[in-house]
């Protein structure tokens, strides 16, 4: 019987699974498009949700889109209806921490599981090699029960609190990053305007104090949104939604702070030229 089931075998899924199947879990997985290529003993795809549900006590939960979430945890042959009495389930994908607290509530009070929020955050390592920062917010026995699954593929656990605060935790996290985006790009683009050299003032300033995670690591992405490429649609979509809920986040709050709305400045910068240009002809954001 497997250990563990996960759904979502997109970037961060496929990657999960790798390390836990590596690391000699048990594991069954539900994807109905993605295709990871894991041939291994201990690893199986399954034809339904309800199908893997059934099989495991803890499930690690990655799929992209909110409309997906719901579907998967609530459906009548969904993950909540079918797995074992008793479940973890490990929430991974991006929601709010207010949506966190509504789907913890409905999953304990229709089925009687307990869910736990367990945001991904990219470290220096390879995910599929278990370098990966998680960020939890539960109670203590919630932590007592999900810390031996969650280190099975995550050498940085951390619970930051009550649940919904390891979402809250991760879309600081995703502000900050996105916000030294914007800046790194801003610098890059000024230095450029200035007659320097892009890489000769990237590799500079990442050795020095105005590095980021986000200057060190996107340096392709920020070469195409330099030079009018812009961003994959996908990546813009991501940061959009992203954003999104931390305006929600903190609006709930109280005010949203002024450097998150500059920050949504971003989203223009990532637009491809022609794009952009049409946009500042036509009038519409």
């Amino acid at each position: 019987m497997p250990d563990i089931a996960i759904y979502g075998l997109g970037e961060m899924g496929a990657e999960i699974a790798r390390c836990l199947v590596r690391r000699g879990s048990a594991l069954a997985a539900y994807d109905p498009v993605a295709d990871p290529e894991i041939v291994s003993p201990g690893f199986r795809c399954g034809g339904s949700v309800g199908e893997v549900a059934a099989t495991a006590p803890a499930h690690l939960v990655v799929v992209k889109r909110l409309p997906d979430l719901e579907a998967l945890l609530f459906a009548d042959d969904g993950l909540g209806a079918r797995a074992m009495p008793g479940s973890l389930i490990v929430l991974h994908t991006t929601v709010t921490p207010q949506l966190v607290l509504d789907l913890r509530r409905r999953v304990a009070d229709r089925y009687g599981h307990t869910l736990v929020d367990a945001a991904l955050s990219r470290r220096d390592g390879k995910i599929s090699e278990g370098s990966l920062s998680l960020l939890v917010g539960g109670t203590d026995a919630d932590l007592a029960v999900s810390r031996p699954v969650l280190e099975t593929y995550a050498d940085n656990v951390v619970h930051v609190g009550a649940p919904g605060a390891g979402m809250a935790a991760k879309l600081c996290n995703n502000w900050l990053l996105y916000s030294n985006r914007h800046a790194a790009l801003q610098a890059l683009e000024a230095g450029r305007s200035m007659g320097l050299d892009v890489d000769v003032l990237r590799g500079a300033l990442a050795a020095s104090t105005g590095s980021s995670w986000a200057l060190l690591h996107y340096s392709d992405l920020d070469a195409a949104i330099l030079d009018g490429r812009g961003a994959p649609a996908v990546v813009r979509d991501r940061t959009a939604a992203e954003l999104g809920m931390v305006r929600e986040m903190t609006t709930a709050a109280g005010a949203v702070p002024t450097t998150l709305e500059e920050t949504f400045a971003l989203l223009d910068t990532m637009r491809p030229a022609e794009a952009t240009a049409e946009v500042g002809l036509s009038g519409r954001g």
